[in-house]
């Protein structure tokens, strides 16, 4: 059951004089502090009249269990060995889509070759020429692995089908049911690993000669087997199966990339599912009615290159296995659910894993409806410089590196929306994106991502003063790591026990931690709830 822990009325904590000072502010950084009223005071009083004051906040672990996965914009593909909560598996499902109803292939096509292309996400770091060097984004771990791509016989929806007038909900669990109703294998490698290199493309020219015809960003590259596709796809023309989308994604139910037989810890890797194709190389014929070689000879049969492709839009699933399976863990977070007086510590896990939940200042003695913090601050009047949240990490629980996870997020868990503080025109740079309002990991080096981490500080100045003014309620607020803080839309809990939808950056993320809670064992590394303010009246 969700908690709110209401403020009584708006309020406006200014008179007329003071608002019309306040015209200059000045975002908060890490060693500076909102300005607001300097123009009344001078910058000299100000920071003599700015102090800080630690509130209380209480805050606990909730496990999530399997979350929906057909929302996500790039597909995990790979196994990732979480050096705390183990080793998860990501495959996937994806229907296929025809590029037009009922395609034509010509007279006698014959099926040259089929082949698969799916980029991996990557940038440009070194150009000599016509070579482009490439680093590969979103690639975790360097160990190869057995990759099976099979057809896939189960029906994917595109609506729910106890209420169609709803989207269709498909979770991180369901790869047993896909692989318990899987077809025919249709390719597999034993030892993939994705690769840096650019793909480059030759031609053989009418003199025989090979000649590059195209580069291609990285990107798994494959040829299938001609026969399979040629009875699917090529055959089928001119019949129903191709005659609609609808049609042929009941005919031909998509492909099923599944891992098998990890060799040491694998890799992981985010495919760029959006420009995935399997493209038919195809020579056709046909009569040349209108003279196209221009050879005055109208009934001949010529014969043309010609490719046709299949696109992977349709919906699709991430199949997630095993996201938390060190016992241990899942004892410690069913454990670290106290959410009256708070945990020692805090278990953060994307995926099916896990988040932690927080209630800011503290209990409501007085029964008014308001905690009695909260209540303090109001009648004060203080103006609020910079509020923020610290949380440390418990280097002790997680190993030091790269594996500790970049970004967490805070936001509103009554109805999962972001905080005021929150920029919605993000830099293009999700790493560095909101990095005032969700500071990155502060490491022993911050230029050695091996270094350990040492804490986070978030800062929810907006939301506070909102608070404060009446203008929203003192919520419950949620806190997950994410693979990109600009992912900020959600999806649904399979089974709510206290949490019913997740944030989509927190669905597809892979990585995890623990951070001291407000009840740690450490009281220098306790979670810290801080306040920067003025107090006008002093």
């Amino acid at each position: 059951m969700k908690k709110i822990m209401k403020s009584k009325v708006k309020r406006v904590i200014l008179n007329a004089s003071i608002i019309a000072g306040l015209v200059i502010g000045l975002a908060a950084c890490d060693n500076e502090l909102n300005t607001i009223g300097s123009d009344i005071l001078g910058a000299d009083q100000l920071e003599d009249r700015i102090q800080m004051q630690e509130f209380d906040v209480v805050a606990w672990s909730e496990l999530l269990g399997p979350v929906q996965t057909n929302n996500f914009s790039s597909m995990p593909l790979g196994s990732y060995n979480d050096p705390v909560y183990g080793r998860t598996d990501y495959s996937f499902v994806t229907q296929l889509s025809l590029p037009s109803s009922t395609p034509s292939f010509g007279d006698s096509p014959v099926l040259d070759s089929v082949v698969l292309s799916i980029p991996y996400y990557s940038r440009v770091i070194e150009i000599d020429g016509d070579s482009r060097v490439y680093e590969i984004d979103s690639l975790y771990g360097g160990d190869r692995y057995h990759l099976q791509i099979f057809q896939n016989n189960y029906f994917l929806n595109n609506f729910n089908p106890d209420a169609i007038e709803d989207p269709a909900v498909y979770f991180s669990d369901l790869g047993a049911t896909i692989d318990a109703q899987k077809g025919p294998l249709v390719y597999e490698t034993f030892s993939y690993l994705p690769s840096p290199e650019e793909v480059i493309l030759t031609e053989t020219d009418e003199n025989g000669f090979v000649n590059e015809s195209e580069r291609l960003t990285p990107r798994l590259r494959v040829q299938l087997d001609k026969p399979f596709w040629e009875n699917t796809i090529i055959n089928q023309q001119g019949t129903g199966n191709l005659e609609s989308n609808p049609n042929f994604q009941n005919y031909f139910r998509g492909l099923y990339f599944k891992i098998n037989s990890i060799i040491d810890n694998g890799n992981l890797v985010h495919l760029n599912i959006n420009e995935a194709e399997i493209v038919f190389y195809l020579t056709i014929s046909f009569v040349d009615v209108g003279d196209i070689d221009n050879d005055g000879d109208t009934l001949e049969l010529i014969e043309v290159d010609s490719q046709f492709s299949l696109s992977f839009d349709g919906n699709r699933v991430s199949l997630i296995d095993n996201s938390i399976n060190n016992p241990s863990i899942i004892s410690d977070i069913q454990a670290a659910n106290d959410d009256v007086a708070g945990e020692e510590r805090l278990y953060l896990k994307g995926g099916p894993g896990s988040m932690a939940l927080l209630d800011l200042f503290g209990p409501d003695l007085d029964m008014n409806g308001e905690a009695d913090e909260l209540t303090q601050i109001i009648e004060n009047n203080w103006i609020i410089n910079e509020a923020s949240l610290t949380f440390f990490v418990d280097q002790a629980a997680v190993d030091a590196g790269s594996t500790e996870p970049e970004r967490i997020i805070i936001y509103n868990f009554e109805d999962d929306s972001i905080l005021a503080d929150f920029s919605l025109n993000p830099s293009n740079n999700a790493l560095n994106s909101n990095i005032n309002h969700l500071g990155r990991l502060e490491r022993v080096d911050n230029e050695d991502e091996s270094s350990q981490g040492v804490k986070y500080k978030l800062r929810l100045t907006q939301h506070i003063n909102s608070i404060i003014n009446g203008d929203i309620e003192n919520v419950r607020l949620a806190l997950a790591v994410t693979q990109n803080v600009n992912l900020i839309s959600n999806g649904e809990v399979k089974t709510p026990n206290v949490a019913e939808k997740v944030l989509t950056g927190a669905a597809i993320s892979h990585e995890g931690t623990i951070l001291h809670g407000n009840l740690s064992s450490d009281p220098e590394k306790r979670l810290r709830f801080e306040i920067y303010y003025t107090d006008p009246n002093n």
